[in-house]
């Protein structure tokens, strides 16, 4: 017979695996150390979730991780290892509001990158002209820009920010002097992680 410690061992093992939701990486938002920065999410418990991290977080850091519209989920990063990191949740999640996180993460649905809070100044060119402009947000897919010179929605544009090679991008809408842009080809995540962790002042 086998030995009934290792017996409930493999019967543990086997209940934490039912329980954890493996997922396609799917893009967060980590706040640690008054920074907010893009991770990936690997998979998610009622517990607690595993990211790969794109910018240093330190082993025992309260943390902030945003999904999609979802309220923030406090917890602590509990261990670092190669750019992953495990987060344990202050409260674990009910049955309900798992199920609505992993169906946010799930690859079925075509959700849009989440934004950060970023500031630089921009350069945007469109029908012969160039000024200038101010960045808000930006994301893997998109951004969001203050300008004082009138912009029409659907119109093509080029966009330069310090930094990062000239994005094509078209004005998906506008409300007095911001703007929205959708990426014509979305910026890879690693990219935009780096480029926003070098010296921008996110807030």
């Amino acid at each position: 017979m086998p030995n009934s410690a290792n017996a409930r061992a493999e019967a543990k093992s086997e209940r934490r695996s039912s329980k954890r939701q493996r997922l396609v990486l799917r893009v967060g938002l980590l706040e640690a150390d008054g920074r907010t920065a893009l991770c990936l999410v690997k998979n998610v418990s009622s517990s607690g979730v595993q990211v790969k991290l794109y910018a240093p977080v330190a082993a025992n850091s309260e943390v902030s991780l945003k999904v999609g519209d979802e309220s923030p989920l406090s917890g602590r990063m509990v261990w670092v290892r190669d750019e992953l990191g495990g987060i344990r949740f202050t409260n674990a999640l009910d049955p309900a509001t798992l199920l609505r996180v992993t169906q946010k993460l799930a690859s079925t649905k075509r959700r849009s990158s989440p934004r950060v809070n970023a500031s630089a100044r921009a350069i945007l060119r469109t029908g012969g002209r160039t000024f200038t402009a101010e960045l808000c947000d930006i994301s893997a897919s998109g951004a969001k820009l203050r300008t004082r010179r009138p912009i029409i929605p659907g119109q093509s544009l080029h966009l330069a920010l310090p930094g990062m090679p000239t994005i094509r991008a078209h004005v998906r809408w506008v409300d007095e002097e911001e703007i929205g842009l959708s990426f014509a080809t979305p910026i890879p995540i690693q990219i935009i992680a780096g480029w926003l962790s070098e010296d921008l002042h996110l807030s």
